[in-house]
């Protein structure tokens, strides 16, 4: 569709990829919930797990992954690019500073 804008994500990197974290929330809700064996209470119950998760929660999800996408467009290492994420989530920053050479 004309206008339409994509973001493609990496195949295996779940911190660049915030649906994967968010997904990984809900299968863990949608195991330690009771186990049915008729689909539509399945599909009621996966639907509601959905749901459940609150929007301030994929939020995040999605700033974390935006700072992890900056800190990897910088050239920051795995281990550092963690290491800063979880500083910076203190200070509210959605993205980190450009390093100056």
């Amino acid at each position: 569709r004309k206008g339409a804008l994509n973001d493609f994500y990496p195949k295996f990197h779940s911190e660049l990829n915030f649906i994967e974290q968010y997904w990984g929330v809900v299968k863990f809700q949608y195991k330690s919930s009771a186990q049915m064996t008729d689909m539509d209470a399945m599909v009621h119950n996966v639907i509601a797990c959905l749901d459940d998760i609150p929007l301030v929660q994929i939020q995040h999800y999605e700033n974390q992954s935006a700072r992890f996408i900056s800190a990897y467009s910088q050239e920051i290492s795995g281990s550092m690019a963690t290491w800063a994420n979880q500083n910076q989530r203190y200070h509210g920053h959605q993205t980190f500073t450009p390093l100056d050479g």
